[in-house]
C-alpha cells in the first residue's frame, strides 16, 4: 500500500513537469528550433539533410553547403516518416527504423566467437 501511495505522489509531482515540457516543445517547433525529440532527416535520395546550429535553430542543406539553409523543411506524415520538400521521396527517420530491425529484438545473446589461436613459441606479455 505504501509503494502505491508513494508512486501516486511522484506522478503528481512529474505530471506538471511533463506538461511544461510538451508545452516548450511546442514553442521551440513554432520557432524553428529543435526540440531533439527525433533524430535528424536525410534524403537519401535528392541528398538533402537536417543539421542543428549552435543557436538550436534547425536547418537543411545540401554538401558542400553545410551552412547554407535552404529553408526547406521535412513533412512529417506519421511518426517517424516524413516527406522531404525537395523531392517529396518518404524518408524515414534512423531511429524508428532501427527500433523496426534487428538491433531492438528480443533475440537470445550469441556466443562470442573464440579468439584467434596464438602462434606457438609466443610469450604472454607480463
Amino acid at each position: 500500500m505504501n509503494t502505491k501511495r508513494n508512486s501516486d505522489s511522484l506522478i503528481a509531482v512529474i505530471a506538471p513537469l511533463a506538461k511544461q515540457i510538451a508545452v516548450i516543445r511546442q514553442q521551440m517547433h513554432a520557432l524553428g528550433m529543435f526540440a531533439n525529440d527525433r533524430e535528424l532527416l536525410d534524403c537519401p535520395h535528392c541528398g538533402l539533410r537536417e543539421d542543428v546550429l549552435i543557436s538550436g535553430q534547425l536547418i537543411t542543406y545540401r554538401e558542400p553547403d553545410f551552412h547554407q539553409d535552404t529553408g526547406l523543411r521535412f513533412e512529417e506524415l506519421t511518426p517517424g516518416t516524413f516527406r522531404c520538400p525537395s523531392c517529396c521521396h518518404t524518408v524515414r527517420e534512423p531511429l524508428a527504423d532501427a527500433m523496426q530491425g534487428e538491433a531492438f529484438s528480443a533475440q537470445p545473446a550469441t556466443k562470442r566467437p573464440k579468439p584467434a589461436a596464438r602462434a606457438k613459441g609466443r610469450k604472454r606479455k607480463a
